[in-house]
């Protein structure tokens, strides 16, 4: 019956191979590092917007129909309005905007 192959025994009857590889990977890297294209301010638009309106000492339902509902009737205008999603507590309401990806940011 044959020896299987022991890759760490192998490392240690080569160590000089193992240290030229480790080398030049880690060239390969830093060069990969240092060439690779960054941006500063990268171009892409979140397409994602919060609203937050308050009505202290409203209930619920009084903020629901009052803040909340009319928020997101007044939203269903906008052409690029994908979907909306809404958060309602006692007197605070959460509307999140999603627009659209075909949505072209500010020029």
């Amino acid at each position: 019956m044959s020896e299987r192959f022991n890759l760490s025994d192998w490392a240690l009857n080569h160590k000089s191979f193992v240290w030229y590889l480790m080398i030049i990977s880690m060239l390969a890297g830093l060069m990969a590092y240092v060439t690779i294209g960054r941006e500063e301010d990268p171009d892409f638009t979140i397409k994602t917007m919060v609203i937050t309106a308050a009505l202290p000492g409203a209930t619920v339902q009084e903020t629901l129909d009052q803040v909340t509902d009319r928020i997101e009737k007044k939203l269903l205008e906008v052409d690029e309005l994908d979907f909306t999603k809404s958060v309602t507590w006692p007197g605070v309401s959460i509307v999140y905007v999603n627009l659209l990806p075909t949505t072209r940011g500010p020029q």
